[in-house]
């Protein structure tokens, strides 16, 4: 074999890595590892917080089976949007959600109503935290002095 074609040769396997690769990143990764592809699922809608429409800047968590799976805020007064991931089953460790997971909302430190069901893509949820409920265990009750 000639210098030549040494050269010639190495060139055609660089020219195939180099489209491999690039229709390899051009595939989604779920199909590469054998799992259905999800998307986030995006809840949006307005949010009505004890009677009133939520402030800007309003803390708001994603929670599944009380794990926090994404944060957020109210950026424009009454309404919210927030993109939880889908989870990764590569992983151990819970990061997303999951198909027939509940999600619960909480805005500050109260779940607002309704819960509801994963779902994959964009979907409108209007949410109210409406009650402040007191959470006070059996024990303590009748002790609490005014």
């Amino acid at each position: 074999m000639t210098h030549i074609s040494r050269i010639s040769l190495f060139r055609r396997f660089l020219c195939g890595a180099v489209i491999l690769g690039v229709l390899l990143s051009a595939l989604p990764k779920a199909a590469l590892f054998g799992w259905p592809a999800a998307s986030d699922c995006r809840p949006y809608g307005t949010l009505t917080y004890f009677g009133s429409p939520a402030l800007v800047g309003t803390r708001l968590q994603a929670k599944i089976q009380g794990i926090v799976v994404a944060e957020g805020m109210v950026t424009s007064a009454g309404s919210y949007a927030l993109e939880i991931p889908a989870d990764n089953p590569l992983t151990t460790a819970r990061d997303g959600w999951r198909e027939d997971d509940r999600i619960s909302i909480w805005v500050e430190d109260h779940e607002a109503k309704p819960d509801f069901i994963a779902f994959d893509d964009s979907r409108r949820i209007d949410l109210t935290v409406a009650t402040n409920t007191l959470d006070v265990k059996r024990r303590t009750w009748g002790k609490i002095k005014a």
